[in-house]
């Protein structure tokens, strides 16, 4: 359903503007990205509704999200998989409370795993040359590290799930 939804507003695009603009192809592709997304965050915030848990629920996606932008970490093969993977870990995320002792153990098997995986499975999925890996390796340790002074389990557990992903053996699905 979204792949043609994405066909038919790259064809109006083109016809838009049809030397101004990419293939039908790429902007298809570019759509598809945007639309999962997009359809993903709506998911999650409706989730955070229902569960009255909203503010937590946006935490815990701003959390895995920007981890996962310096980390990498796991690509599923279909579009449709990622975003019904990554709603529901996200949902879950504020409704794991943790007791403070916990929330240091995860904060820190998080930091371990981003320590020595990360940054996981960016070479195909992103342009950023291989000379700033250690940069985003330090930016993943970092943010991570703060949540040594919020102590938020919701941000723990973002960090944990984030943070599995960078695993090679859960990169093989």
């Amino acid at each position: 359903m979204i792949d043609s939804i994405a066909l038919k507003m790259a064809e109006a695009i083109k016809k838009a503007e049809p030397t101004k603009t990419a293939s039908i192809e790429v902007m298809k592709f570019s759509l598809v990205v945007i639309l999962h997304t997009a359809l993903t965050v709506v998911f999650i915030v409706i989730i955070g509704i229902i569960t009255n848990s909203l503010e937590l629920t946006m935490i815990g996606l701003m959390s895995f999200i920007v981890l996962r932008f310096f980390s990498g970490g796991l690509h599923l093969k279909k579009a449709i998989n990622c975003s019904i993977v990554s709603t529901i870990l996200i949902s879950v995320a504020p409704h794991i409370p943790l007791a403070p002792e916990l929330t240091i153990i995860i904060i820190g098997i998080s930091l371990l795993i981003a320590l020595f995986l990360a940054p996981a499975n960016i070479i195909n999925h992103a342009r950023i040359p291989k000379k700033y890996f250690p940069l985003l390796k330090l930016i993943s340790v970092l943010l991570i590290s703060s949540n040594f002074i919020f102590m938020s389990s919701t941000i723990a557990v973002a960090h944990l799930l984030q943070a599995i992903t960078l695993i090679p053996y859960m990169r093989r699905w």
